[in-house]
């Protein structure tokens, strides 16, 4: 037998073919499982970009991202309540369904009186929304708000004197206002007054209201 006879022979056209299909085959599948993995968290990016860019409007009131006392938002909203000038307890857990504002205030400070008429003005403006707002007070008694709204208010005032709200949203300080979604979870928190009366504002509500 000569040397020549003992070259390995090449391999006919078909084989190098399929031996090549089945290489790319391999490595297309690596690419899908790849992309698989890697979609979640893209869908997540994308997602978060969308939601970020659609609450634009709420970025205007300069809102804490998270509480010292609850965690970071979006958290669960604590179980609130308070008494209205009648004396019925007002809980946020009845007001499931609705994007509700509490509004932590009294009438002894300066910051909380300079953003109550703003405060009138938004509510005006989202009237027939799902929407309400609460104007929690941690003056001593009734005749002391009721002298401060003399002329009426479209407020839901709300009366706390043990300052019960406040401790649950772990404050101490007023005036801070809590933005709760309708499922009841606490998206923003904003802390001192604000001008509540401004177009972007009254879009941030209503947008949270529209999901």
């Amino acid at each position: 037998m000569t040397t020549a006879t003992l070259k390995r022979a090449p391999r006919p056209p078909a084989v190098m073919t399929g031996m090549a299909l089945v290489g790319l085959g391999g490595f297309s599948v690596i690419l899908l499982l790849l992309f698989l993995r890697a979609m979640p968290a893209a869908i997540h990016l994308a997602q978060a970009g969308e939601e970020k860019q659609r609450l634009l409007p709420c970025e205007s009131l300069h809102p804490a991202s998270a509480s010292a006392k609850l965690g970071r938002f979006p958290i669960k909203a604590p179980a609130i309540s308070a008494l209205d000038y009648q004396g019925k307890p007002v809980s946020l857990e009845s007001l499931r369904g609705n994007v509700v504002l509490v509004n932590l205030w009294a009438t002894w400070c300066p910051p909380c009186v300079t953003e109550m008429p703003s405060l009138e003005k938004l509510t005006v403006a989202l009237r027939g929304k799902p929407v309400r707002l609460l104007a929690v007070s941690v003056d001593e008694d009734w005749p002391t708000v009721r002298q401060f709204f003399a002329k009426g208010t479209p407020l839901e005032v709300l009366l706390d004197t043990e300052r019960k709200v406040a401790e649950a949203f772990g404050t101490s300080k007023f005036p801070e206002t809590f933005i709760v979604d309708k499922e009841g979870m606490l998206r923003y928190a904003v802390i001192s007054d604000r001008d509540w009366s401004t177009p972007q504002v009254a879009e941030c509500i209503q947008r949270l209201a529209d999901e």
